[in-house]
Order: C-alpha cells, then structure tokens, then sequence
C-alpha cells in the first residue's frame, strides 16, 4: 500500500501537480500594443517576452532590471531570468515609447498563497 501511495505521489509531481515550480507569464508584443499589460506572478516565477508584431521592441524597466530584454527582432522571444518577490516593477518598449507598450510586473511575496493569476 505505501509503494502504491509513493507512486501515485510521484505521478502527480511528474504531471504538474504541484504548484510549487516555477511559472511564466506570457506577454505578447503586437502592432496593438501587449497583450496583457499587467502580470502578477508567483515569487520564483519568469515573464516572457514575445515580439509578434513587424518591428523591432526592447523591454526596459528602471525598476526591475531582470525584466529589460535584447533588441526584438519580430518573431523572437525573450524568456526573463526568475524573479523573487515582493516586487512590483513597471516597463516600456525603448524603440517604439508607444503607451500601449507600457506595463507592470508583480512578483508575489516567497511562500504567497496567490499564485499569480494576472496572466
């Protein structure tokens, strides 16, 4: 019985069972602007950047500096480093400096029992 409950415990974890992992949150860049301007995630957790639109964008952030990515190039991505809370952090497109590229990063406390569900 213990084996069977041993098991079962592992299956679980290998299935995404536990919440314990990191997460990441999905931002897409397009000609409209973000597609969410406003994430809240999980300390531990990683945004990442998507450029779907024709032009060049470059995420900075005065006050988060793991949020700021490498030029864009349309149709590359950049997947930011772990990020441990409490932080809340705001950023912009350098390039464009178009309003509908501004955003902010919230970075839950370690331990939270709110997981991060602004994405």
């Amino acid at each position: 019985m213990r084996i069977a409950l041993i098991l079962v415990s592992f299956a679980f974890v290998a299935c995404g069972g536990s919440s314990s992992g990191p997460t990441e949150a999905p931002i897409t860049m397009t000609a409209s602007g973000l597609s969410t301007s406003a994430v809240t995630i999980p300390s531990g957790g990683r945004v990442h950047f998507f450029n779907m639109d024709s032009v060049d964008h470059q995420i900075s952030s005065q006050s988060c500096a793991d949020l700021d990515t490498p030029m864009l190039a349309p149709g590359t991505d950049s997947l930011r480093p772990m990020m441990t809370g409490p932080l809340s952090c705001t950023f912009g497109d350098t390039v464009t400096s178009r309003a509908v590229f501004n955003g902010s990063v919230t970075v839950n406390a370690p331990g939270s029992t709110d997981g991060g569900a602004g994405y």
